[in-house]
């Protein structure tokens, strides 16, 4: 899943999956800004059917890493 999550982030932001790893965060991929990780969140929530808290989408502004985590939790979530 882990992998899939990274597959569509980058999808999403139209970068290579390579470019793409836990120490990535805003500041390192120009196409992460404010406006694109709304649209981020918004589009994980309704690939993989789960809400996302707006303190968690700030949280998940930080890094890859926490978006990641984050997502993986919401998925263990709704089993």
């Amino acid at each position: 899943m882990e992998e899939r999550i990274r597959e569509l982030f980058a999808t999403m932001l139209q970068v290579s999956p390579d470019a793409v790893d836990d120490e990535t965060h805003p500041a390192s991929l120009a196409r992460w800004d404010s406006m694109q990780h709304l649209i981020l969140v918004s589009g994980f929530e309704e690939e993989f059917g789960v809400d996302v808290d707006p303190e968690e989408a700030i949280d998940m502004y930080k890094d890859f890493a926490t978006f990641k985590e984050i997502m993986l939790q919401k998925l263990e979530g709704r089993s």
